[in-house]
């Protein structure tokens, strides 16, 4: 296991290190400056075409006289849902836990800082995005049963085929791309959700693991078995709820500490270019960090630029590619701008109420115990010398319940984060039994400390304490299991369709089997190593994914001239709806 982390880890620093991040901004800059900036240009357009559809006069009278038509021609077999309920399928997979843990960890090494480079990620990726969509409406086609299949590996064998530079890769890049989504879905997707889920109710309500991992396996179970239309109609419910329970919940505690706000904005954007201090705890991490871990993290959130939310959009009812695509405008900017900036806000905005560095050292306890780490709190001042032990390594002496112990700290290991734990270890005799300084076994005999940056959920849940006291940690628990049950639901349809891409719909059934015993599975294992492969084949992902979009912008950006000659200039022009027009000319 130790040399597979190894391998593991030389990808992983391989394919999310600084070349395949700067891809990344290459493509979602690349397609920004050819459509001369769409996203922002056309920003209230895209709301207006999907979120606030429903408001439109016009729209309505559509949808009613095609509502109209579908009900009096019953003779072309047809299987889609509708474009909110596609948008919610693609957002249940990208809002997870990456929204709270993820973002928790990106401040606690990347500073506050991070949420700007975040925000510049998250731009960029709604083009990225946004072409991926295009591309997934344009390459489409109904199977026999009316259903339509999409997805990346689809563009990726048809649109690199129209080439005759690119056909020899087609079919190779496809093959692996969906291998890859496979692979992702049980982990990424399932193992790791479920795990998640199962620790958060295990900590807060006392749930045994196993119990939560066959209870959210049948349910997803039973909502597999109805197809995307039932993913689609389930995930329109637990989108909208599990957000507004967020967005509520972080506004209330925004709104508590409304006066520090103006200093968190400042400090963000110091952070992100190092001017002054740089904020989020003690200095002596680069900019570069805040740039890394703020990009990184957005990637993680949105998943712009690996193409799995096209799997979800692929269903959807819409006929102009350019249309869907803006879906996934909004879809990036709500998962990132929003959900993700909303726990950055509440993390830099709540106030640290816990004691000094000196103050913990003092009252060492066998529970677990936070302290605010700062330049001067004393870490490493406090206590005796002791020999250092490595390079890199301080060590400091010091005495509880009239025991020593000794602490040793890597410096290079210390993040942004302020908030440490800090927890005794008790000593064993031979035997394994306890041992206490006094008869009365009042005071445990410390023979070491535990300390360890507050990262994650745990960061997130200290934060929402300061406002909703004991309280926080059930809240969160209810928002990771909403979270992950809904990525487990999108990436259920992303893996499968994934599997009938390369076997086939025989495929179907044992892939969902296999999906839900996996995800019993990881509900009751420990999933370090999951986490750490499943990020790596996601990196891999984008690699054939990110290449096919470059060598496709080009009919990427002839659809959304044509959808906007049409659409602001009146032109007559033919609309560019799919590729199979197209060819059938």
């Amino acid at each position: 296991m130790n040399f597979l982390a190894e391998i593991n880890g030389k990808i992983s620093g391989i394919v999310w290190g600084v070349p395949m991040l700067a891809l990344m901004l290459f493509t979602g800059a690349h397609f920004t400056l050819r459509s001369k900036f769409f996203q922002l240009r056309r920003f209230g357009h895209c709301m207006k075409k999907t979120v606030f559809a429903g408001h439109d006069k016009k729209k309505r009278e559509q949808s009613s006289a095609e509502k109209k038509r579908r009900n009096t021609v019953r003779t072309e077999k047809t299987e889609s849902v509708s474009q909110f309920h596609a948008m919610c399928s693609a957002l249940a997979a990208t809002l997870g836990t990456g929204n709270i843990a993820g973002v928790s960890t990106a401040l606690a090494v990347g500073g506050a800082g991070a949420v700007f480079w975040m925000w510049v990620s998250a731009v960029l990726g709604m083009m990225t995005g946004y072409a991926e969509n295009v591309l997934g409406i344009f390459y489409r086609k109904k199977d026999k049963k009316g259903v339509w299949r999409g997805g990346a590996m689809r563009y990726i064998h048809d649109g690199l085929a129209e080439r005759r530079i690119t056909k020899p890769l087609a079919k190779p890049l496809s093959v692996i791309y969906a291998g890859l989504c496979v692979l992702a879905a049980f982990g990424m997707g399932d193992m790791a959700q479920m795990n998640a889920a199962a620790e958060a109710l295990s900590v807060n309500f006392g749930i045994a693991p196993i119990v939560t991992g066959i209870v959210l396996a049948g349910c997803a179970a039973a909502v597999m078995a109805g197809g995307i239309k039932r993913i689609g109609s389930i995930t329109a419910k637990i989108v909208p709820l599990m957000s507004g329970f967020y967005i509520i919940g972080s506004l209330y505690i925004l709104i508590a500490n409304a006066p520090r706000i103006p200093s968190m904005l400042s400090g963000i954007f110091e952070g992100a270019f190092g001017f002054g201090a740089v904020g989020g705890g003690i200095a002596g991490f680069a900019v570069k960090k805040a740039i890394s871990y703020g990009i990184r993290r957005g990637v993680f959130s949105n998943e712009a630029g690996l193409g799995t939310s096209v799997l979800a959009h692929a269903a959807s009812d819409v006929k102009e590619p350019a249309v869907q695509g803006m879906w996934s405008v909004f879809e990036v900017f709500f998962d990132t701008v929003v959900m993700c900036s909303l726990t950055a806000f509440v993390l830099l905005a709540s106030p640290c109420r816990a004691p000094s560095a000196s103050e913990a050292l003092n009252n060492i306890t066998v529970d677990t115990q936070y302290f605010a780490l700062t330049e001067s709190g004393g870490l490493f001042s406090d206590g005796v010398p002791c020999p250092v032990v490595g390079e890199g390594k301080e060590q400091r002496c010091h005495t509880a319940y009239g025991g020593e112990f000794t602490l040793a700290l890597d410096g290079g290991d210390i993040t942004f984060s302020n908030i440490m734990t800090i927890r005794g270890i008790q000593s064993r005799d031979e035997a394994g039994a306890l041992l206490w300084l006094d008869e009365e076994k009042t005071r445990p005999l410390i023979e070491s400390v535990e300390i360890a940056p507050l990262n994650g959920v745990g960061l997130a849940t200290y934060a929402f304490s300061g406002s909703f006291g004991g309280a926080a940690g059930k809240l969160l628990a209810a928002a990771v299991l909403l979270f992950a049950f809904s990525t487990v639901l999108g990436w259920s349809h992303f893996g499968s369709e994934a599997a009938v891409f390369l076997f086939g719909e025989k495929a179907v059934i044992p892939f969902k089997a296999a999906f839900v015993v996996m995800g019993v599975v990881g509900a009751c294992i420990e999933l370090s190593m999951v986490w750490d492969i499943s990020d790596t084949v996601n990196g891999l992902m984008a690699i054939p994914n990110l290449f096919a979009v470059l060598c496709l912008s080009k009919k990427v950006l002839e659809i959304t001239r044509n959808y906007e000659s049409r659409t602001f200039r009146n032109s007559s022009e033919k609309p560019l709806l799919s590729a199979q027009d197209c060819n059938s000319e």
